[in-house]
């Protein structure tokens, strides 16, 4: 199993410095001063490179997630059909917990009550 937990905290750390920029940016734009606003539109070639670094960084994430989940393969899943024949016999035998009428009475009492607790049933 892959520890998925550098990757994540690389994504975090990405985003907080793409947050980071675009919170100066965003407080030199809000500014009265033309100087600030130059400043700002100077940032945004590091908000773009943070941006794609939070990207890239995303991406090599869910691929090394997609890379350790379970093999999720129909494969190990399938079945094969059984190579032996029904038993004919089978369809002729009762449901189990269902018992005759003269089945049940020739119980003891306390088979009886097991078999009513365990949900059996009794058929004339």
């Amino acid at each position: 199993m892959i520890d998925l937990k550098p990757f994540y905290d690389s994504v975090i750390a990405t985003d907080a410095e793409v947050k980071r920029i675009a919170g100066e940016i965003g407080a030199l734009i809000q500014s009265e001063s033309d100087e600030d606003k130059k400043s700002a539109l100077a940032m945004r070639p590091a908000l773009e490179e943070a941006q794609n670094k939070a990207d890239d960084s995303l991406k090599l994430y869910e691929a090394m997630k997609k890379a350790s989940a379970p093999n999720n393969s129909v494969m190990p899943n399938f079945i094969p059909a059984t190579e032996t024949d029904p038993d004919p016999e089978a369809d002729n035998e009762q449901p189990p917990g269902i018992v005759k009428r003269n089945e049940f009475e020739a119980m003891s009492p306390r088979e009886r009550m097991a078999h009513i607790k365990n949900g059996g049933r009794v058929e004339d």
